[in-house]
């Protein structure tokens, strides 16, 4: 019996050893997340249309599409061909957005080699470029490498008639269209870069559009779109009535005053601006004998401070210069056109640049000085 028994206290010990040793065996490693992407990194971007090698015909219109990402958010993205600003399109969102697809109209004006790169910002971090190299040829017959239809996440190609009259806007990215003229206002829903609507009401100053998609009638903001046709004739419409705050519930004034008491004034720190010409509009082919062409530049603040006031000024066809005004201040986020005249009478025959700048006699003080101007080729019969 006594043997049973110290068989048996044998036996638990050596289980109570064998669940120490398991106990002792090392952890299985979880797996551990590994970000994608660090917030403090460049922006990306990719130009989907057209490829290096495509031909296009001199002084024809082609659209580059582009998509544009950042873990922060994309600001806005710029078109450069042959080491020149031809377009500029920024966010809706003063913070940018994560995934930014644009549709971006350019027009060669010489005919050989032409380098495309499109940058992307995030503020004033810059991406690496995206670049494609495309042949411009004398005309139709001599294209062989066409650019092929894309209907991808960089938008779609719009058809624009250019011997259309009607007013309509082309959206260079996915745009919100609202109830009225102004981030204040709801959303209707959202137009897909390169649509292309009939502008049927403006603002005043020209900074926002109203137009008409299917059967919805809503606004847009100017500085997302480029406008064709004749536009002279659309009409100022007055916005409608702001909406209420959403949970908006108004309280009783306290008939008391209550003792005033010293709190330390917040000190903020204030941000940089940035001026950029985001686009400048009007015919791109005129008769001489047409006369006076009026154009539009839109002028946009895309940094982070208020600008204070600046000059702005446009070099005209016959190489004289004219004052665009002097604006008196431009917040964050915001963006003014200010409209011109040209008398093309006055000239001959040819090709002809329009060129903007503005803060003209450098008085703000910037995050970048080497983007203030932006030209437009016009091109006289």
């Amino acid at each position: 019996m006594m043997r049973v028994y110290q068989a048996a206290i044998i036996i638990l010990v050596l289980l109570v050893l064998s669940a120490c040793n398991l106990s002792t065996q090392p952890p299985t490693a979880e797996p551990i997340d590994v970000p994608t992407q660090q917030a403090g990194g460049k922006p990306t971007v990719t130009i989907t249309s057209p490829e290096t090698g495509d031909e296009v015909v001199v002084n024809a219109q082609i659209f580059v599409t582009a998509n544009a990402t950042d873990s922060v958010g994309v600001t806005r993205v710029q078109l450069i061909a042959g080491n020149q600003v031809v377009k500029t399109v920024s966010s809706e969102s003063p913070a940018g957005q994560t995934n930014f697809p644009v549709l971006l109209d350019y027009t060669p004006r010489e005919t050989g080699e032409v380098e495309l790169q499109v940058i992307a910002f995030r503020g004033a971090t810059a991406s690496d470029p995206a670049e494609v190299t495309i042949n411009v040829r004398a005309n139709q017959a001599q294209v062989t490498a066409t650019i092929a239809p894309n209907t991808g996440g960089g938008g779609s190609f719009p058809v624009i008639d250019p011997n259309d009259p009607t007013c309509r806007a082309l959206t260079n990215t996915g745009l919100n269209l609202r109830f009225g003229p102004g981030t204040n206002y709801d959303r209707l829903r959202v137009l897909a870069a390169g649509s292309v609507v009939p502008i049927i009401g403006r603002l005043a100053d020209n900074s926002w559009w109203q137009v008409r998609s299917n059967v919805d009638v809503g606004w847009v903001f100017a500085q997302y779109t480029s406008v064709y046709g004749v536009c002279t004739a659309v009409p100022v419409v007055a916005a409608p009535p702001s909406p209420t705050p959403p949970g908006f519930v108004p309280t009783a004034t306290p008939s008391r005053t209550p003792t005033p008491t010293s709190t330390p004034a917040a000190t903020n720190t204030p941000g940089r601006p940035d001026l950029v010409i985001t686009n400048i509009s009007g015919p791109s082919t005129v008769n001489a004998a047409d006369g006076l062409q009026t154009y539009s530049v839109t002028i946009s603040n895309t940094g982070s401070g208020a600008s204070g006031a600046f000059a702005n000024r446009v070099s005209l066809p016959d190489g004289s210069l004219s004052d665009l005004g002097v604006v008196a201040n431009l917040a964050a986020g915001e963006s003014i056109s200010l409209n011109f005249t040209v008398d093309f009478s006055v000239v001959g025959p040819g090709t002809y640049g329009l060129e903007a700048q503005t803060d003209s006699e450098g008085q703000v003080a910037e995050i970048s000085e080497v983007n203030n101007s932006a030209a437009l080729r016009v091109t006289v019969n």
